[in-house]
């Protein structure tokens, strides 16, 4: 995959982060859209990064406990906010219903209200962000929205270590939900197993460009070296 104005990069809040150069950063600083995912705009590595959106689904059910800088980043930011509609109370500019296979939904929502959660929220704002508006969209709180119906998804700082669940430096020191047993890790990854195809389906490609992901489930994108510390 390359990264060009028809891709959108996801960041997650992994540990590789710390790891990516400033090179890395040119090349994904290509990319049509720069998503930050949870704790990751808190990150000391992303304090540079003109994050396009910011994604937190649990904001309001202990991620901002979790992550102490994260309320003062959303509340300061320039990007469109993503958040769930379990987390109204939460201010942002869209929010996304969360849907899985309790809702009849394997691995990717055409519904452009809906994110495939899958056991995590990468997977609800890659969805989200594969979806065109349902509806023109204006401008809120001051901020044009961003585009969707990207054709190209390209995940950072998903690391995915079993058992591990850690994040980068500043972006929170909890434990990631896919590490609390070896049975939400099964869980997860079938998740992206099944996001990834169902995306492919609809000619939307998928690719991890972590440093040493962990992750089988997703197609993995040949890493420069000169990206990595």
């Amino acid at each position: 995959m390359r990264i060009d104005a028809d891709t959108a990069v996801v960041v997650c809040a992994g540990p590789s982060l710390d790891l990516l150069t400033e090179h890395a950063w040119q090349d994904l600083l290509e990319a049509g859209a720069i998503v930050g995912v949870n704790g990751a705009p808190a990150a000391d590595a992303c304090r540079e990064v003109p994050f396009t959106c910011l994604a937190a689904m649990d904001l309001a059910t202990g991620l901002a406990d979790a992550v102490p800088q994260l309320t003062r980043v959303w509340r300061e930011t320039n990007a469109w906010r993503v958040a769930s509609t379990d987390s109204q109370s939460i201010d942002a500019e869209s929010y996304v219903h969360e849907v899985d296979e309790a809702d009849g939904v394997e691995g990717w929502s055409d519904d452009r209200r809906q994110g495939y959660k899958g056991g995590s929220s990468a997977m609800v704002i890659g969805n989200w962000l594969g979806n065109a508006w349902d509806e023109t969209p204006r401008a809120t709180n001051g901020k044009q929205p961003p585009r969707r119906a990207y054709r190209k998804l390209a995940y950072v700082g998903l690391d995915m270590h079993p058992a591990i669940g850690a994040h980068a430096r500043g972006a929170g020191s909890h434990l990631s939900g896919f590490a609390r047993s070896e049975k939400q890790y099964g869980n997860v990854c079938r998740g992206w197993s099944k996001f990834c195809a169902e995306a492919a389906k609809r000619g939307i490609e998928v690719a991890n460009f972590t440093p040493g992901t962990a992750l089988d489930a997703m197609p993995r994108a040949d890493v420069p070296k000169a990206w990595v510390r």
